[in-house]
């Protein structure tokens, strides 16, 4: 058997990656296995483009608003020093647990919605004070009133 691309000289085994026939000035051996120099170099750019894809993933995404939706630039920066660069997906939504903490917040629905079964307990134990209602509305109305981002990063989120 001859080499694929050197017709004249004698094939030395095959390519692990495409199967051809190499001789002995084609073969490149990685981890004991042999490849043709077009799979070495397709392998290299492979790796070369994920690295890239991965390093893209660190870069912070820049949006743009075209209307003017205030903010500005003390915003944007506020913003990346509040750490809110990270992207999160909430698990928990603010707006339920802000209705929940005002209609039964005496119950203590709101806190057995976000996790918090014990202080739930708690209020539904000492709900006959009318003190849990109280301090249900006070803490329904933080919620509605508390940016996404801390409502996620309090209330659990997943980054990504």
């Amino acid at each position: 058997m001859n080499c694929y691309q050197h017709k004249e000289r004698e094939a030395i085994g095959t390519c692990v990656g495409c199967g051809k026939f190499i001789c002995e000035e084609c073969c490149t051996e990685i981890k004991g296995k042999n490849y043709c120099k077009k799979c070495v170099n397709e392998l290299v750019i492979g790796n070369e483009k994920k690295i890239e894809r991965l390093e893209d993933k660190d870069k912070p995404m820049v949006f743009m608003n075209a209307g003017g939706g205030g903010g500005g630039a003390s915003s944007s920066s506020s913003a990346a020093s509040s750490g809110q660069g990270n992207r999160l997906i909430p698990i928990k939504n603010k707006v339920t647990a802000g209705i929940l903490g005002i209609i039964l917040g005496g119950l203590g629905a709101h806190k057995f919605y976000l996790g918090k079964p014990i202080q739930g307990i708690l209020y539904l134990a000492l709900c006959w004070t009318l003190i849990p209602s109280i301090i249900g509305i006070i803490e329904g109305i933080s919620y509605l009133a508390s940016s996404e981002y801390r409502f996620a990063q309090k209330y659990g989120a997943r980054a990504y």
